[in-house]
């Protein structure tokens, strides 16, 4: 499991590409961190959660739209 603090602004292009353990992602921020290309390609389509007040923002957001489906 990955949590990522509600003060991360910021995920670094591939940064958890191919980590194929994760069961699932826990993104504490209420404003979408910025999202590199890759960042959570080949984690075995593992859920990805964000703040319920928040989804809105991140099914909006370009980078974060990708992963809509895990959310």
């Amino acid at each position: 499991n990955l949590t990522i603090g509600s003060g991360v602004t910021s995920i670094g292009m591939a940064a958890f590409e191919d980590c194929s353990g994760l069961t699932s992602v826990t993104v504490n921020a209420i404003t979408p961190p910025t999202l590199g290309s890759y960042a959570f390609e080949s984690t075995n389509n593992c859920p990805i959660y964000v703040p319920c007040e928040a989804v809105g923002r991140y099914i909006e957001d370009v980078t974060w739209s990708n992963y809509v489906s895990r959310m």
